[in-house]
Parts: structure tokens; C-alpha cells; sequence
């Protein structure tokens, strides 16, 4: 290795920041790297690491920057500069160096000052112990009056005098003459004096910290005086062990740190001192002194004077690195561990700068977080170890999206521009290639959302060029059912033909040369808006070379060409203002509710109905697609209550198709919100005697599976609206369920589904095919156009997306919880009801004779006090048909429709993990888990499980934490209840209702935990006309008795009355 280092120990801090220098430098002095080899521009090398060991790179640029090779994580997914790279770059300098010999040399030299010094001054004389004439004598060390506030200053200062013949006598005053003979600790501590003093003692000096513990560690089991006070103060032998304590600020996401050390009787002093030196440390607390059995590291010794604050952009950077050191020298006490924090990738934007001529251009590519952060894409870098607090959640951050940036890197190679980093882009050289770029590159950047900034001769040569602006012409038809759509391209105050700008195109040129003069083209642009009138054409227009094209399109139109900069629209301010509105969704005209419904609509909800009432006036239809807990079926009752506006329409009653499971649900809802409409359930085997009561009605209600079944009974019927919940059960084309809820007829149409629609591009053509036929194509033209483009990614899948996007937007609106935050409560709270299947109904039915006939009886008999325990197994058993039958283990009983809870509890479930929640699910049946956890096994849902007789509780906890992937925790009501930290859920469900409801909320907090903000959705699963039914009514009118003590069947058991029973027991 003889070539020359071109970087330095301070260049190694400068790329890889403090921390990752810190710990590399600790790797390199652990001896870790076993072989290094330098070969400009290369560092290799070969680390004692895990098993195998580890081979790592990286190599020095020629700009004086570090491109890391090495396979670690920290480089590889988060772009920093690791503690292994430092490791060999200090092994390198080390073997390049001459240090040890200078160290020698300084050493030397320290020791002859000291020989010097020690030589200045009259030291006092000192003989052995046995020496004729010796004189006993002892050292009397004083602290100054004031010593605790100078100890704030870290400094101390100390009177020395000098014990002997029964007199004290100052240092100073002692004389040199006399032979004095000082016990071996007295002796030693001389020593250290005379250093401090740099040769003969003085009355009084003024100490460091680090002097003042060794004089410390000198008086253990004796005493150290204090000025003025006839009292000395103990040194003990005995350590003390200190504690950290860690806490976080519910307000502001801050960490607080203080240190407590206990006193050997178990008490604490308040306002104790700490003296802390380099390794070691002491406690002056219920006045004496205490060594401490070890000290926190150097980082945060301010902590022993006062209560430190970690401020929460540091806090991941310090429980990564900071606190597991803090753990090897001290106990820490806390419940704020690192596996509460969720980490996720932050969104970048990107700054393309460019510099150059019209010969040639060079790039840089920047990747921009928060507006504080900016680094080179995909280069690793110190700055990249940040973490961007989240305003709603204080668990949560986000981190460098190293992904991110280098796929936006890879994006650059459609424009030309070639690299592995922002900082390595290949040049654009030639001027045809540099007019391309500047045509369709530069815009094409920009509808990227990036910022493109131009440097250079090439910034005012591309400011002065001539631009061709595409202008479309849109004329409506008489009717407005239709437009007609033809463009034109204009330059300046002349035009260009479309054979220049397609022969240009064909040539793959962005730009065409006439008359002398260069003039720039948006090929991408021109493709893009010509591919948008080919999608939605049904025919030619009026005017040649003119497309004509359904009214339906008018807002998508508006919206694509907008997209693309650039292009005039020229049309009439109706068209304009129509299609406006329908992509703006809440400037829609606000409408007036019907006076009878029965709840105030927050703000979003009110935008909902608007939104809906907008649709029906135009006749279009629509997919209210709200997140899970913002109340869609509200928002649907409330405009089905308002009457159609078509007086052709009015009087026709409403279809509500939705899963078995929550058609009681509906039928709970309506009768709730707006009970002055007739609702018609046409549900379960008497169904077929009502369908005559349809024109009566103002809603129908009933299942997919009974829709599919009587189509042609519906099929007799015109519907106002027909709104099919839960659209993912028509998802699939060919089914039945899709095919016959086609068949329908109704005016207006309406889909409802919590899910994001626009993420299953399969699912979707099938839904759009029920609202608007023909919207989105055949399904052929639509798989080819949009479903496989997608599916396969890349530029085109990307392009497809976004078109898709877009034909949708005008008639899908979907709100999340964080976007209508300020209008939410901290937690919803939802009882979803469900009727028995008919097997579970038969078996409730017997239980309940048998039991009734039985505990009648027995109260007649031996009185109700005796009879408690037979009535609790009773409801036992009651509330256990209600969950599952198999829950009661009855001997040859196999039931096809075992639980109808379960159902609905599924399709609750997939609906919020299809929209990325996580979910806590309590039961206080283990029994009942275990049937949920086989269901969620054969299903392949992911989850964690927890009861009482789970022994790592914490283990099973920190999995959940750690794991996002794993939407689902199953736990029982007693164990999951309490002194669980658990993060990232957002909503609960309760399987089955408990006694006590303060039991239930304290287990709902278990997702309402530490810093979070966002609003928490607590369901629970009631079976309607039940002990269930029962227990709710009587949560609400016992509240008083039923109170928080109670945790347990037969403690609630010893307050209720024969009445309450009775009541239960009742069907």
C-alpha cells in the first residue's frame, strides 16, 4: 500500500456523521477488520463478522465524495455511510501512519514536566512509619463552604491542612524540617495533592472533578471536612446502583430523562449532587458520599444535572444507538421502547438541475425531504440519518426513501439521462439530443412533479426558442349529450400542419426545423392527448378529422389535457364549468337534508350527500368509497330520504343489495337515522308473502345470495336507486352475483365499498360495467389497455394507472380518517348487529326452554340466592350459542351455518385490512379465538395471538409492533385488557360483549395508546334478539351498579336482581 491516502480521519467523520464514525471507530479498535487492501480508487476489505464474515467496498471519487459498496442494511436500504466503511478506512490510515511513535514522544515529554514541576518548591519532609524521630501526622482535607455550587462549575475548591501532635496546621505552615510519618492512604493522597499543586502543597487549591473523586476514592471509610461545619461528612465504601428512568411527553413526542440512585435503606434523597469524572462516579446524597457502581456514558452526563430532553427528531437515532449503550453500563426503566416506533419511507420530491449548451447538457439529480433535508438521489450520505416526525402520531416517522430515489433516478433514463446516482448521470451530447430533451424531456420531468431548473447557455437559449402549442377545439352538440373534440398547432401567431408534426414524431424528433428557425414540440404530450380522444371516442364529429364523444367524458377530457401543460382548451364556459365541478367533487351545490333525519351530519358527510345529489341531477352514478367508520350507510339513507328530484322517479322505493351478514345492520340504521321511511326486509323464507308490499315501500332491503336467487321477481320492479354494498361480491364478472345484480333496473345507481376500488384494477371494469356500461370500455379493450399495462409496471403501467385514475375521479369519492381528522371524535364507536343463523336460532331456542323450566324451579325451591351459580352457567352457555354453536361442544351436532358473527365478523375484517388497518380482537372466550384462529389460518391472514396462558407476552407484543405486515391480533378480554404497549392499531372489535363496559374501553385504549392522534374505530358484534341484546340494554340503564370494580362473571352475578334475570332470559 504505497499509493497516497487521498482522505483524512476528519474526512472519514465528515462523510459518515459522529455516530456511524463512532461505531466504526469501535469495530476498528475491537480488531474486527481481519485483511484490508487499497487500490485507488478502492478500498476492500474483510470484516470478523457473523459466521461467514463479511467482505465490504468502497470507493473514493474523484469529487472527493465515497460511493459505499458495502452489504450491509444501512447502506443498502437507507443510503448511509456505514460503521464499516469507517472500520477500513481507519485500518488504512493506520497503516499508513506514523502516530504510535509521535504518541511516545508526546508521553515523554508529559512525564519531564511533571519530574520538573514536582522538583519546584519545599515539599513537606516525609520518613516511614519506624524511622527514628518520626512524627505521627494525618492530612485534614476541608471542602469550601460553598463547594456544592462549584461543583455546577466543575470545579472544587479544598483547604489542606496538616494533623500532628494534637494541633491542625496549614500546609503552608507546616514545617519542612520536621520528619513526618503519614498512614499509607494519607500518603497517597500527598501525592495526589502535590500533582494537583504542582509541587508543595498550598493551604487552599481549586480542584478539578476528576481530582476531587480521586480524593474521594482516597477518604473511603473515613471522613471529608467542610468549612464552617463542626460536622464532616461520610465516605462510604458501599456503591450505590443508579437508575435511568426514560419517559415521553404526551404532548410533544420528547423523551425525559433523569437519573435515580437509591440509598442502601431503600429511600431517595431529592436533590441529590452527582460528582462524575471520565469512568467513574460519586453520589453526595442524605449527606455522605457514595461511589457509584458505574456511570452512564460520556454522551449523556448531563442527565446527573438535571432532567435531560431528548427533542423527538433525535429520539429514533437515540434509542438506535444511545440507549443500548446507556443499558450496558445502567438499569433503564421505561415503557418506551424502540419496538413502539414504526419507521416508514418518506415521500421525496426531486429537483432535476441542469446545466450546459445546445451542444451538450449534464445533470444532477436531488431528492428533497420536508424542505430541511436535501442530498443527492441514491447517494449515500450522513445527512440521509434523519427522521421526519409525524404530526398525528407520535410513534411514527419517516425515514430516507433510498427506493424511492433510485427508481426516480432510473425514471431519468426515459429522458436521456444515465446513472446508477444524481450525481453520475451520463451527459446528453448533440444537438438534436439536447432539442429532444428540451421538447419533450424538460416537460415530460415536470409532470413528474419535479422541478427542473435550467443553468448555463442553455437556460436563455431554451427561454428564447419557439414553442408548438397544441389548441383543442371542443364544441357540445345541441342536446350537451355530446361533444365534439378537434386541435390544431399553433406557433406564435402562425401554425403548424399535423403532417410537420407527425413526420417529426415518426422521426423520433421533438422539435422541427423551418424557414431557419427551430421549433420545440411536446411529443409525449401530443401522443398522450391524441391517445385520450382515441379512448373515448364513439365516432367521428361534424368537422373532419374531429372525434365525437359521450358527455360522460367531458370532466375526464378536462382533466387529461389539463395534465399535460402546454395545451390550450377552447370551449364553451358551460362545458368548461360543468366538467370542472364534477373533477372538484366538494364545490358541488350544497342541498338541504330532509327536516325528519334523525342525526347532524358532520361536514364531510354533508360534502357526501351534496356529492351524491350532484350525481343523481346530471344522471350519472357513482362509488362512495369512504374509509371504514365514516359512515357511508348514513350518508346514503340521508340522500335516499330527500325524494328523487325526477318527478318520473318519485314514489319508486330504494334497493339495498349488501352481504347477509349486514342486512340487519341496514334495516338498524334506517329505522335509527330515518324512521319515516317504510323499510322492507326481504330476508330469510317469508320473504316470498311481502314482494307486494314493494311499491309501498320507500327501501327494500336483502342479501346478494337472495337478489341472485329472486331476480326475476325483482325484475318486475323499476327502483329509483339500487345501491349495492360491499361491491366486492360483484367484483368478479362471470359470477352470478355480478350478472344479475346487471339485470336490475333502476334510474341511479350507487356503489358503496370501504376499500381503495382503484387498487384492484381487476375488480374493477366488473363494477363500472354495473354503474355505467361502456364507461371503461369492453372488458378486452380495458384488460389490454389498462389491466395488464398495470399489472406489468414500468413507464406504461404508470401512464395507465394515472389515465385510470382519472376516468374515475369524477365518480368515485373516497375520504380516509386523516383527511376529515378535525371532524372525528377520538374514538367511534359502532355496534354492528346480526340475527342468529337458523341452526344457532334452534339450539338458543332449546337451551333457553330447557334452562327456564330448570331455574324457575330451583329458585321455587331453594331460593334466588342459591340459584346464582346455575343462572350464570346458564348464561354462559346462552352467550356462547350466540358467538358459535361449536362453542358448546353438543355431541353430533355439525352445523353447516355454525355463526353468523363469525360472517359478519369476516367481512368486517377483510374490509379493513384491504384498507390497511390493523386490528386488536378481543373475546373472552379463548375457546372462540382458538375457532378464529383455524379460520384465519385457512384463510392466510396474518396475525398475533394472546391469553393467559401465553408465557412471552412481551415477545408476542414486540412481533406485532416490529411487524406491519401482520394486520390482525387475536387476544382474550383478561389477558389483552391491561400493561400491554401496543402501536399501529386503529381499530378494535369486540367479538362479544362483556358485563362491565369499562372492562371493554380499557381494552379499546389498548390501540388508543401512547401519542397517538388518530381516531380509533371500536366496533362490537351483537346478535340481535338475545342475552347479547340484553347485556347492552343493561350496560346502559346499570351503569351505576355495574361499575369499574367489577371484573369478574360472578362478581356482576352477586348484583343482579331475579328481575334482571328474568329480563336476560327472556326471548
Amino acid at each position: 500500500m504505497n499509493d497516497e491516502i487521498s482522505y483524512t480521519e476528519k474526512k472519514l467523520k465528515d462523510w459518515a456523521g459522529w455516530r456511524a464514525f463512532r461505531d466504526g471507530k469501535a469495530l476498528f479498535e475491537r480488531g474486527v477488520v481481519e485483511k484490508v487492501t487499497y487500490e485507488p480508487p478502492f478500498v476492500t476489505g474483510q470484516l470478523n463478522l457473523g459466521p461467514r464474515g463479511m467482505r465490504s467496498k468502497f470507493e473514493i471519487l474523484k469529487n472527493g465524495l465515497v460511493e459505499n459498496h458495502c452489504p450491509c442494511r444501512d447502506n443498502q436500504e437507507r443510503g448511509l455511510i456505514c460503521s464499516h466503511l469507517v472500520a477500513m478506512g481507519l485500518e488504512v490510515l493506520k497503516q499508513h501512519s506514523e502516530s504510535t511513535r509521535n504518541e511516545r514522544a508526546v508521553a515523554e515529554k508529559k512525564r519531564i514536566d511533571r519530574i520538573v514541576k514536582a522538583a519546584e518548591g519545599t515539599r513537606i519532609n516525609r520518613v516511614r512509619q519506624d524511622a527514628p524521630g518520626a512524627i505521627e501526622a494525618g492530612l485534614y482535607i476541608e471542602l469550601d463552604k460553598d463547594w456544592e455550587k462549584q461543583l455546577e462549575a466543575e470545579k472544587v475548591k479544598i483547604h489542606i491542612s496538616v494533623e500532628y501532635e494534637k494541633k491542625r496546621c496549614k500546609a503552608m505552615d507546616v514545617p519542612v524540617d520536621l520528619p513526618f510519618a503519614f498512614p499509607r492512604r494519607d500518603e497517597n493522597l500527598l501525592y495526589v495533592l502535590e500533582d494537583v499543586c504542582n509541587g508543595a502543597l498550598k493551604n487552599e487549591i481549586e480542584i478539578s472533578v476528576y481530582d476531587f473523586i480521586n480524593i474521594l476514592r482516597l477518604h473511603q471509610g473515613k471522613t471529608i471536612h467542610h468549612k464552617g461545619r463542626k460536622k464532616g461528612y461520610k465516605v462510604n465504601n458501599e456503591t450505590l446502583d443508579s437508575v435511568l428512568e426514560m419517559d415521553m411527553d404526551r404532548e410533544n413526542g420528547e423523551l425525559i430523562l433523569n437519573v435515580v440512585t437509591e440509598l442502601l435503606n431503600g429511600e431517595r434523597d431529592l436533590f441529590p449532587q452527582y460528582i462524575i469524572g471520565q469512568n467513574s462516579g460519586w453520589i453526595f446524597a442524605a449527606g455522605e458520599f457514595y461511589p457509584l457502581s458505574s456511570i452512564l456514558p460520556k454522551s449523556l452526563h448531563e442527565v446527573y444535572r438535571s432532567e435531560l430532553l431528548i427533542p423527538r427528531e433525535s429520539v429514533p437515532a437515540f434509542l438506535m444507538t444511545e440507549l443500548p449503550q446507556a443499558e450496558k453500563f445502567c438499569k433503564v426503566r421505561t415503557e418506551i421502547t424502540p419496538d413502539l416506533f414504526f419507521m416508514k419511507p418518506a415521500k421525496p420530491t426531486f429537483r432535476l438541475v441542469v446545466k450546459g449548451s445546445p451542444a451538450s447538457l449534464a445533470a444532477t439529480l436531488y431528492a428533497r425531504y420536508n424542505e430541511e433535508v436535501e442530498l443527492v438521489a441514491g447517494r449515500a450520505d450522513m445527512k440521509g440519518n434523519f427522521a421526519i416526525p409525524d404530526p398525528r402520531d407520535l410513534l411514527k416517522y419517516r425515514i430516507r426513501n433510498m427506493a424511492a430515489e433510485k427508481a426516480a433516478v432510473e425514471k431519468l433514463h426515459r429522458v436521456g439521462f444515465d446513472g446508477r446516482a444524481g450525481d453520475t448521470l451520463k451527459n446528453i451530447v448533440g444537438p438534436r439530443e439536447v432539442l429532444n430533451f428540451l421538447g419533450t424531456g424538460v416537460p415530460q420531468i415536470r409532470r413528474f412533479g419535479w422541478q427542473v431548473e435550467l443553468e448555463g447557455r442553455v437556460k436563455p437559449f431554451a427561454e428564447k426558442a419557439d414553442y408548438v402549442t397544441p389548441v383543442v377545439h371542443v364544441d357540445e352538440t345541441e342536446d350537451g349529450n355530446y361533444f365534439d373534440v378537434s386541435y390544431e398547432y399553433e406557433v406564435g401567431t402562425g401554425s403548424v400542419s399535423e403532417r410537420d408534426i407527425q413526420r417529426a414524431l415518426m422521426k423520433g424528433d421533438s422539435f422541427i426545423e423551418r424557414n431557419g428557425r427551430t421549433i420545440l414540440l411536446d411529443g409525449d404530450a401530443i401522443m398522450q392527448a391524441r391517445e385520450v380522444f382515441e379512448d373515448c371516442a364513439v365516432g367521428t364529429g361534424e368537422q373532419p378529422g374531429s372525434f365525437r364523444m359521450s358527455g360522460i367524458y367531458g370532466s375526464y377530457v378536462e382533466a387529461s389535457l389539463n395534465a399535460l401543460d402546454g395545451i390550450n382548451i377552447e370551449a364553451t364556459p358551460s362545458w368548461m364549468e360543468n366538467a370542472k365541478i364534477q373533477n372538484e367533487q366538494v364545490s358541488v351545490e350544497e342541498v338541504e337534508l330532509h327536516p325528519e333525519l334523525k342525526a347532524t351530519l358532520r361536514s364531510y358527510q354533508k360534502e357526501g350527500v351534496n356529492w351524491l345529489r350532484f350525481l343523481e341531477r346530471r344522471g350519472f352514478c357513482g362509488i362512495l368509497a369512504d374509509e371504514m367508520g365514516l359512515g357511508k350507510t348514513l350518508q346514503t339513507l340521508a340522500w335516499i330520504q330527500m325524494g328523487r328530484e325526477d318527478d318520473s322517479q318519485q314514489g319508486k322505493p330504494a334497493l339495498i343489495i349488501c352481504p347477509t351478514s349486514l342486512v340487519e345492520n341496514w334495516k338498524e340504521e334506517a329505522a335509527k337515522f330515518t324512521p319515516n321511511l317504510k323499510a322492507l326486509i326481504l330476508h330469510g323464507t317469508d320473504r316470498h308473502r311481502k314482494w307486494k308490499n314493494i311499491p309501498k315501500s320507500d327501501l327494500v332491503i336483502t342479501s346478494y345470495a337472495l337478489m341472485r336467487r329472486d331476480i326475476e321477481k325483482h325484475l318486475e320492479h323499476t327502483y329509483s336507486i339500487a345501491i349495492l354494498d360491499e361491491a366486492q361480491h360483484i367484483k368478479n364478472r362471470t359470477t352470478q352475483n355480478a350478472l344479475a345484480a346487471k339485470r336490475i333496473k333502476a334510474d341511479h345507481k350507487l356503489v358503496l365499498t370501504g376499500t381503495p376500488i382503484e387498487n384492484g384494477v381487476t375488480d374493477l371494469w366488473s363494477i363500472m360495467d354495473y354503474l355505467m356500461p361502456g364507461y371503461l370500455g369492453d372488458h378486452k379493450d380495458f384488460r389490454e389497455n389498462y389491466e395488464l399495462p398495470i399489472l406489468n409496471g414500468g413507464a406504461e403501467g404508470d401512464l395507465a394507472q394515472i389515465k385510470l385514475r382519472r376516468k374515475l375521479h369524477p365518480f368515485l369519492l373516497r375520504r380516509l380518517k386523516k383527511h376529515v381528522a378535525k371532524d372525528l371524535p377520538e374514538k367511534i364507536v359502532r355496534v354492528a348487529p346480526c340475527k342468529l343463523t337458523q341452526d344457532q336460532h334452534r339450539v338458543y331456542k332449546q337451551l333457553l326452554a330447557d334452562s327456564k323450566a330448570r331455574i324457575n324451579e330451583m329458585v321455587e325451591k331453594e331460593g334466588f340466592n342459591k340459584s346464582r351459580m346455575e343462572i350464570l352457567k346458564t348464561l354462559l352457555r346462552l352467550r356462547q350459542t350466540c358467538n358459535h354453536i361449536d362453542l358448546l361442544k353438543l355431541d353430533g351436532v355439525k352445523s353447516k351455518h355454525p355463526s353468523a358473527k363469525m360472517e359478519l365478523f369476516f367481512e368486517l375484517l377483510n374490509e379493513a385490512i384491504d384498507s390497511k388497518h390493523r386490528v386488536l380482537v378481543f373475546s373472552q372466550f379463548t375457546s372462540m379465538l382458538a375457532i378464529l384462529k383455524e379460520e384465519m389460518q385457512e384463510r392466510g391472514i396474518k396475525f398475533c395471538y394472546l391469553d393467559g396462558s401465553t408465557k412471552d407476552r412481551q415477545d408476542v407484543v414486540r412481533k406485532f409492533n416490529k411487524d406491519h405486515t401482520i394486520p390482525v391480533f387475536l387476544m382474550s378480554l383478561k389477558a389483552g385488557g391491561t400493561g400491554l404497549n401496543l402501536t399501529g392499531a386503529d381499530m378494535v372489535i369486540h367479538f362479544d360483549p362483556w358485563w362491565n363496559p369499562a372492562v371493554e374501553d380499557q381494552a379499546t385504549d389498548r390501540a388508543h395508546r401512547i401519542g397517538q392522534k388518530r381516531t380509533v374505530y371500536s366496533v362490537k358484534l351483537i346478535t340481535k334478539g338475545t342475552v347479547e341484546e340484553k347485556v347492552l340494554a343493561m350496560q346502559e340503564h346499570k351503569k351505576g351498579i355495574i361499575d369499574s370494580t367489577l371484573t369478574t362473571d360472578e362478581q356482576v352475578m352477586q348484583k343482579l336482581t331475579w328481575e334482571d334475570v328474568q329480563e336476560l332470559l327472556s326471548l
